[in-house]
């Protein structure tokens, strides 16, 4: 069977399980019936520690020029998530 040819898409990494159900999905689901190019950002509150959210910035950016994402679930940081992940500040 051939594959449906499809526009490029955001892929938008969440936290958590989110990240990993739609690994799931993606591989199962997306991949094996579309020809597509996925332009993918880590958008996990690690990351977006680790590069002081500047991922966000260029996801965004990547969204304005593509016109669509798929955006998994993230962490938004409150003062408990800081002290948990120990992050830099609260993104």
């Amino acid at each position: 069977m051939s594959k449906i040819k499809a526009g490029p898409v955001v892929d938008v990494l969440g936290d958590e399980m989110t990240r990993i159900i739609w690994d799931l999905i993606k591989n199962k689901l997306v991949l094996p019936l579309l020809d597509i190019k996925l332009h993918t950002y880590d958008l996990g509150i690690e990351y977006r520690d680790k590069t002081e959210d500047q991922v966000t910035i260029d996801c965004a950016n990547a969204i304005k020029k593509y016109n669509v994402a798929i955006k998994c679930a993230t962490i938004t940081p409150d003062e408990k998530r800081v002290e948990e992940f120990k992050l830099k500040k609260m993104w």
